[in-house]
């Protein structure tokens, strides 16, 4: 059965609930900020437009506007008040929602009256509806709790409209207007919604990753403490973990996203300089079979050690690696001559098999070993990236086939 993506597991929702409501007063004192703004220009507009026009209901429609600079000056005080409890460790979450609720309801109400008042002058509602949009857009509620500010602002509109609109067909478009713009609303509000709640879970397991990966880390530690230099390539491997959007969660080298953008600068600087690229694809021999044997913990080692290796034959702004995927790894050299890329590949693949990570069950080796393969090529604005990949994966599916554990270039 598919878990509703609005799901939230019962450890997670009282820091869910408190976070989404500090987002909420910060959204609604910022939107309170520029509505007190906007009415208090409009009342003083309306003040100095008194000698020009005498149709225009001015009084009316100030006391409009100061009803709505009160309320919303309220709004703004009340979320200091509660924003500086949840700063204080006592959060109101309940308050922070029936606040919200109330406003949101009064935003709608208003909107209704002032387009009811609009009849007698433009016969839109525009007020309304611009009303019920921002509703829905400054405040990130579940559909539950906002659909009734917009069922009582529709409903003192829709009962109203009859005594202040005369005409039927201007009248039945109204209606048309607000049913449309409530189910447009509606799934707004529920499309924010559902984006904070799945960044929400997004960061939460990132954060757990991170704690496993943090576990991890240190029992490799205690392993190598006997070697200063892996230790310090330990702590550097850490801090490159926190950068997850880039990185890869378990082996701390760049992952395909990086891979993707690093690819595309490493290409143009090589055409513009006229220098050769070299593109290898690395591929664990058997990994699957290793880590169905030996259990996951120790595939998550074997794939770590063996980013290390290709990450330390990285010359710094020269080449850069990559885990490409599963057991797959991506290693791009530049300014090497076809010899030094081979000789360099054949580094790569002794390295691994210098770990001597045991796998009684590979045929090729009682170690854990890969396959290399290579593509060399001086770039031009005609090739293409992807060939490129291509070409290398091919000569490493040929390292396979010929018996694994060995480098090939393609012809």
């Amino acid at each position: 059965m598919k878990r509703n993506p609005l799901y939230i597991a019962p450890e997670y929702q009282q820091n869910f609930l408190v976070e989404i409501s500090l987002f909420n007063m910060q959204r609604g004192k910022l939107f309170a900020a520029i509505i007190i703004g906007i009415e208090l220009l409009l009342l003083l507009i309306d003040l100095f437009s008194r000698s020009v026009h005498t149709i225009f209901k001015f009084d009316w429609y100030a006391i409009m506007y100061i009803i709505m600079i009160i309320v919303t000056s309220c709004l703004w005080i009340l979320f200091s008040q509660l924003e500086r409890n949840l700063d204080q460790g006592s959060p109101n979450v309940k308050a922070v929602n029936l606040t919200i609720i109330t406003y949101i309801t009064f935003l709608m109400a208003w909107g209704a009256v002032i387009s009811l008042q609009d009849q007698f002058l433009y016969g839109n509602i525009v007020a309304f509806l611009i009303n019920m949009l921002l509703g829905s857009l400054i405040f990130y509620l579940k559909n539950t709790h906002i659909i009734i500010p917009q069922l009582i602002g529709a409903c003192v509109l829709m009962i109203g409209l009859p005594y202040f609109q005369p005409s039927s067909d201007i009248l039945v478009g109204h209606y048309i207007n607000v049913s449309i713009f409530m189910v447009f609303s509606g799934i707004i509000a529920r499309t924010n919604y559902a984006n904070y709640v799945q960044n929400f879970l997004s960061q939460k397991l990132i954060e757990e990753k991170s704690v496993l990966l943090a576990q991890i880390n240190d029992n490799l530690v205690s392993e190598i403490q006997s070697r200063e230099h892996a230790q310090k390539e330990l702590e550097l491997a850490n801090k490159q973990l926190r950068a997850i959007s880039s990185l890869d969660a378990l082996t701390g080298i760049p992952n395909r996203r990086n891979l993707d953008q690093s690819l595309k600068e490493y290409w143009v600087k090589v055409v513009r300089e006229q220098l050769p690229i070299s593109v290898m694809m690395i591929d664990i021999d058997f990994f699957k079979l290793y880590n169905d044997t030996n259990g996951h913990l120790a595939g998550d080692h074997c794939l770590q050690a063996v980013a290390e290796v290709i990450n330390n034959c990285r010359r710094e702004g020269k080449d850069f690696a990559a885990r490409y995927g599963g057991e797959e790894f991506i290693f791009i050299a530049t300014g090497m001559n076809k010899e030094e890329t081979l000789g360099l590949g054949e580094t790569i693949r002794a390295g691994i098999e210098a770990l001597c990570l045991e796998h009684p069950f590979s045929s090729t080796s009682p170690y854990v070993t890969a396959s290399v393969g290579i593509n060399w090529l001086n770039p031009t604005n005609a090739d293409l990236i992807m060939e490129t990949i291509n070409r290398a994966d091919q000569a490493m599916y040929q390292a396979k086939q010929e018996g694994r554990n060995r480098v090939i270039l393609a012809q």
